[in-house]
């Protein structure tokens, strides 16, 4: 999802779900990753929720290297949504990440980041 101006000598750029505000004049790459929720106090969830920007903001900027960015933007968005519940569902996240995978195809600097969230995910879950 995004909001006005990006690079247009002023203006206000939102991108993701909240993960990144510039307003007024941004050079450069200004992201900065803030990971909020209710349980953010366990370093496991945190962990995932890290990745998971991470992953987002490399979709980001290499969309065009992806099988699939409306299949990884659908994951993500999935993924992101069983981490904000109280008790996450393994068996859908499991699943939802296979689906980002197939999504992802062959992007080799995407696949390693995905890769993370599932071990991240997988350490949360065990």
């Amino acid at each position: 999802m995004r909001f006005g101006r990006a690079n247009a000598g002023g203006g206000t750029n939102v991108t993701g779900s909240g993960n990144q505000v510039n307003t007024g004049r941004v050079g450069g790459d200004m992201r900065q990753v803030q990971v909020s929720g209710t349980a953010a106090d366990d370093p496991r969830l945190l962990a995932a929720q890290t990745r998971l920007a991470e992953l987002v903001a490399a979709l980001d900027a290499r969309a065009d290297e992806v099988h699939s960015i409306d299949g990884c933007r659908q994951a993500v968005a999935r993924i992101d949504e069983e981490l904000r519940e109280p008790t996450p569902d393994g068996r859908r996240l499991t699943e939802t990440l296979e689906m980002l995978s197939l999504a992802l195809g062959s992007a080799t600097s995407l696949t390693s980041l995905a890769g993370s969230l599932r071990s991240a995910i997988e350490a949360l879950l065990s």
